[in-house]
């Protein structure tokens, strides 16, 4: 008895091995070390906050958020995930302070132009968010940009807000695209059908034995 209850331990709790992995990237990086200026790009800076929606259909926990950036003024920025109702939505506060703002991390600007990351640990349900990426907010003042010398992958949407225009969040895909924001992490594996058995079956022979 002992033995079985053994091996059913040993298999209700083996899960298959989880590593580190790309969750999102809006686009494949594309030439680095330019300078700025040299290459079209998408300003991120107190003024001008950008970002782009994602869906998840797993579980995941995030490690870390960044993408292809450059200086345009010597500093640090903020990149920040922003739970979504729907692929249409948008975050709920331009300055970041509703409870849709899940985390935030700090980066910053690169000299020349090159992929960045910041450390953010989050645990993610299904479904749709946004990462955004901006300065001015959570003690950054960097002034800096996207280069849009990346190829975008399959159709991102990418989304923009002002905090001077009044305009609120607005949807600039097709005008401003071909942007690198990606998210790490790594992906929750869902319970096998042999491990859901083997727990039933230690549950049995537990019940059993008393």
């Amino acid at each position: 008895m002992k033995r079985v209850l053994s091996l059913v331990v040993a298999i209700a709790f083996a899960a298959p091995p989880v590593s580190a992995a790309i969750l999102f990237e809006s686009g494949t990086l594309g030439p680095t070390g330019l300078a700025q200026g040299t290459v079209a790009a998408t300003n991120i800076t107190p003024n001008v906050f950008t970002g782009v929606r994602f869906q998840l259909t797993q579980s995941v926990v995030t490690t870390q958020i960044g993408g292809h950036f450059v200086d345009l003024v010597n500093g640090t920025f903020f990149g920040a995930i922003v739970a979504l109702d729907d692929e249409n939505d948008f975050p709920d506060s331009g300055d970041l302070s509703t409870p849709d703002v899940l985390g935030n991390t700090e980066l910053t600007f690169p000299v020349p132009s090159d992929e960045v990351f910041g450390n953010l640990s989050l645990a993610l349900d299904p479904g749709w968010y946004a990462l955004v990426f901006g300065s001015g907010l959570f003690n950054t003042s960097g002034d800096g940009a996207a280069p849009r010398n990346n190829v975008d992958i399959g159709n991102p949407t990418y989304i923009a807000f002002q905090p001077l225009s009044g305009l609120g969040w607005l949807d600039i895909t097709g005008a401003f695209s071909n942007h690198r924001f990606v998210v790490n992490g790594i992906i929750i594996p869902e319970p096998t059908t042999l491990t859901l058995g083997a727990i039933g079956l230690l549950f049995f022979l537990c019940r059993k034995k008393t």
